[in-house]
């Protein structure tokens, strides 16, 4: 990887993945859970220091950090080309505090 910050590549926001989180923070000092799509070819402990890195956190701050691989679909151009979206690379990260209110401060 050339540098920590081009591994995370954006913030999935979606209903599925709202809800998620709204059930892990029940409480408003509860963990924070967000998903993030990041490059395929790094590994969790690049990942977690990517995060640390461009949200200025602690290693205690951070509470669980889980990823999945998502294969990518066929998809038809045409009659016979036949081609394929690209896999995708998710990072289901847990905070003990909120992102955005860290980045404030």
């Amino acid at each position: 990887m050339s540098t920590r910050l081009n591994i995370i590549r954006r913030l999935l926001v979606s209903e599925k993945h709202s809800e998620r989180a709204a059930e892990d923070s029940a409480s408003p000092s509860g963990p924070r859970l967000y998903v993030f799509e990041v490059d395929i070819r790094a590994n969790k402990i690049e990942i977690k220091l990517a995060f640390m890195e461009a949200f200025e956190l602690q290693a205690g701050d951070i509470r669980g950090l889980r990823t999945l691989i998502r294969p990518g679909k066929p998809k038809r151009r045409g009659r016979m080309r036949k081609g394929w979206r690209p896999d995708r690379k998710l990072a289901f990260l847990t905070v003990n505090r909120d992102i955005y209110q860290i980045q404030q401060v």
